[in-house]
């Protein structure tokens, strides 16, 4: 079994909407501060659009780990 970890980063569009940045393999030493200050940064930018609406807040941050058994076939 193979686990792997994806960074979420959520925000929220001028529209309501919510939209997800996800990385995958982040480091394993991220704190809260670090986190923040990427999606400050994102956010500071207009780095990315989402449905071609604006990105406005941060929603929250987490990461997801998962599982992965690989079958040879």
């Amino acid at each position: 079994m193979n686990e792997e970890k994806t960074l979420e980063l959520r925000f929220r569009t001028d529209e309501g909407q919510v939209i997800t940045i996800r990385v995958p393999t982040p480091k394993d030493d991220l704190n809260q501060a670090e986190i923040s200050d990427v999606m400050d940064t994102i956010l500071a930018n207009n780095v990315f659009y989402g449905n071609a609406s604006m990105i406005t807040t941060k929603v929250d941050a987490r990461i997801v780990t998962r599982a992965v058994d690989t079958i040879a076939v």
